[in-house]
């Protein structure tokens, strides 16, 4: 099973220049995204979630789009918020990176939710909560807490979430280098993923519209390796339309993937 600390890192220094563009590595053959779910009580097992707070639609609302952290923060985020509530969001610093899924509900003058932060490369997850005020397209501002620590983090609006988006511009062939092995997919114009990696994977999968049509856009995966997982999440292209990222957890939030494609 591939070790994926090398697909998170690199994600984490090409998000620091570009939101959501990343790769990946690995090793052993076939090697699907995500180790499985170690059995038993070690230290990779999450902590009970708290209940889950219902995302309310925020169209409209002030949290909703495509954000990033300034020039020099010492934590690089890149957080989107979609019309539901859901956040997808990249906390990086010198020493992890976390992939964090949450589910934001209005509370009082701002937004309060909980979910995951997935401790890439480590295959440890947390539960946290995260709080959120936003100014409307301009900044998000609020704090991410789990049993190990709270930090605060700002961010700026990005003006081409509002730019909607057409399933047609994420067709073409993509690839991705991940460790020993390299995955080459095509995309229909109709949003239909196949493809395969050189390591003995198979893949299946569709990139859809998502209500708010704006910049970010649905995906769904079924990776064959041969066991047979299936992801789902969002997919952004980079800012200057030469790749794509997509942010995905398997089932049940188990765990979770980044995955560049170019």
């Amino acid at each position: 099973m591939m070790n994926p600390t090398t697909i998170y890192k690199t994600a984490a220094a090409a998000l620091a220049c570009s939101f959501l563009l990343a790769c990946g590595g690995g090793g052993g053959s076939p090697t699907p995204f995500v180790d499985p779910v170690p059995p038993g009580g070690d230290s990779s097992t999450p902590a009970p979630l708290p209940d889950p707070v219902p995302p309310i639609t925020l169209t409209g609302i002030t949290a909703q789009g495509l954000w990033q952290s300034g020039a020099g923060a010492e934590t690089v985020t890149s957080t989107v918020v979609t019309d539901n509530g859901q956040v997808w969001s990249v906390f990086t610093t010198a020493g992890a990176t976390r992939l964090v899924k949450a589910s934001l509900a209005a509370s009082g003058t701002g937004f309060t939710g909980t979910g995951k932060a997935f401790v890439l490369g480590a295959n440890t997850v947390e539960a946290i909560i995260l709080t959120a005020t936003a100014v409307a397209k301009s900044s998000l501002s609020g704090s991410i807490s789990s049993t190990a620590q709270t930090e605060s983090y700002s961010l700026a609006y990005q003006s081409r979430y509002d730019t909607p988006i057409t399933v047609a511009s994420f067709a073409g062939s993509w690839s991705a280098t991940l460790g020993p092995g390299t995955v080459n997919w095509t995309i229909s114009n109709s949003g239909v993923i196949t493809g395969t990696r050189t390591t003995g994977c198979t893949y299946t999968g569709q990139v859809s519209l998502r209500p708010e049509a704006k910049a970010v856009v649905d995906a769904v995966i079924t990776e064959s390796c041969p066991t047979v997982t299936q992801l789902s999440g969002i997919a952004v292209k980079s800012a200057d339309n030469t790749g794509i990222t997509l942010l995905m957890t398997t089932t049940g939030d188990a765990q979770a993937v980044v995955i560049g494609l170019h």
